[in-house]
């Protein structure tokens, strides 16, 4: 057993992350972290009797790149024999229309998405690949915004998707034919709860997990985007802040 694979099952046990049965979806981008998360949860899967059910989120963005992602997990699924749905909002209008940042509608679209699978998958559990450095960069950037003791603690490996008050708006399920939103769920269901596998695992073991296991994850552009705030701690203030310590 790998170390990382061993460092996510204690982090199951220690947190209850998964319960023998458990009906699982996991949000794949195609990107190394939601892969390896994939690839992990494949091998725990009869262990655990999981139901694994993979999501993908086209925002909407980035062009012919996206396209390619959604293709990559739609190929991938078939390959792995697992049940999926894809879809794509159009995550730039949708900022507009609230007057919102691309990046926080982007991550309130997609927790909605991944709700409305769930209800319609049956399942309890939203796996995401969030790790070890993407809880650095969230304290880091609540610590920046002012953030009391609640912001600092970051994110938690195990939480109820009915915390997240500011997904009604995009609940909506988007109709295939016409402009006009179809009703979706009012609210995520008290029973669902989001889970971090990963949350303890350091990034650079997760590139070395994948490069070790033959996968192949594919590369978003957008995060070398320095516009956007988490990106700018990744690439320069992080860095530096390890000159200090």
């Amino acid at each position: 057993m790998t170390g990382l694979l061993r460092q996510v099952r204690r982090t199951i046990e220690r947190c209850s992350l998964l319960a023998p049965g458990d009906g699982v979806v996991v949000g794949v981008s195609g990107g190394p972290d939601s892969l390896c998360l994939l690839h992990v949860l494949q091998r725990l899967r009869e262990e655990y009797r999981l139901r694994l059910h993979v999501a993908h989120l086209h925002h909407g963005a980035r062009g012919a790149e996206a396209d390619g992602d959604a293709e990559f997990v739609a190929s991938l699924v078939i390959a792995w024999g697992l049940p999926a749905t894809v879809e794509k909002r159009d995550v730039p209008a949708l900022a507009r229309a609230h007057g919102l940042a691309f990046e926080e509608t982007a991550r309130r679209v997609r927790y909605a998405f991944l709700a409305r699978v769930a209800e319609k998958a049956d399942a309890h559990k939203i796996a995401v690949g969030h790790n070890a450095d993407d809880q650095a960069e969230t304290v880091l950037m609540h610590f920046l915004r002012g953030a009391g003791p609640a912001g600092l603690r970051g994110m938690l490996p195990l939480a109820p998707l009915a915390d997240y008050r500011l997904l009604p708006p995009f609940l909506q399920q988007p109709a295939a034919s016409t402009q006009r939103p179809e009703t979706g769920i009012q609210y995520p269901a008290s029973s669902i709860s989001i889970i971090r596998p990963l949350l303890e695992v350091p990034r650079s073991e997760i590139e070395r997990y994948c490069a070790d296991h033959g996968l192949t994850p594919r590369f978003d552009r957008s995060n070398l985007d320095t516009t956007y705030v988490r990106n700018r701690l990744r690439q320069e203030l992080l860095p530096l802040l390890e000159t200090y310590n």
